[in-house]
């Protein structure tokens, strides 16, 4: 067991490893598939968004949207998908790494919905309302599937840390990380990027 107060994790802000909460065992305890669902999720989270384009203009932003950010969205979907991977193994081997897991998929997952939220409508789109309506659902229907893993990894961690008592703080930030979320079918204002 761990000795001292337990962390009980950041939630304000963007998602971050750092921001998780401390286990209730020391990290020689957590399984091989954990550690290294861990190492994986660390470098998925370093995969940092392409910066947006100087002008954001419609072209602007569609020449940036099949450039960069699809290369982005390529290399951050396969770290993603390898560290989930990963993690549901590591879920299988033990309650603990359950909850664990789930706070963990739940924020790749809530970073990779926030970098594509944030996609800007284009200025000159602005004097447009129904293109520009058209132009936010779009954008917000490419990350909604994003949103909702999120959302389930993080219901998922919820309820599965209630028990054992010493892993309820991880329940808690997984409920805040959770109403941090944009609700269901309410994504589509544009989100402030965190980088």
């Amino acid at each position: 067991m761990r000795e001292g107060e337990l962390y009980g994790g950041r939630t304000e802000g963007p998602p971050a490893m750092t921001s998780l909460p401390d286990p209730d065992v020391i990290d020689e305890e957590l399984t091989e598939h954990m550690r290294f669902g861990l190492r994986l999720a660390n470098a998925a989270m370093a995969i940092e968004a392409p910066p947006l384009p100087e002008n954001t203009s419609a072209s602007s932003i569609t020449v940036w949207s099949s450039g960069p950010l699809q290369t982005w969205l390529h290399a951050k979907s396969e770290a993603v998908e390898a560290a989930r991977h990963e993690l549901d193994l590591a879920a299988d081997e033990n309650h603990r790494q359950r909850i664990m897991g789930g706070a963990i998929v739940g924020m790749l997952y809530e970073d990779v919905s926030i970098t594509l939220r944030s996609v800007p409508t284009p200025d000159d789109l602005w004097n447009e309302p129904e293109i520009s309506r058209i132009f936010r659902e779009t954008v917000d229907g490419e990350a909604r599937p994003y949103v909702e893993t999120s959302r389930s990894a993080y219901r998922a961690c919820e309820a599965n840390g209630r028990i054992p008592s010493t892993m309820r703080h991880w329940s808690d930030f997984c409920s805040a990380r959770l109403d941090l979320l944009p609700a269901s079918g309410d994504d589509t204002t544009e989100v402030e990027m965190f980088r």
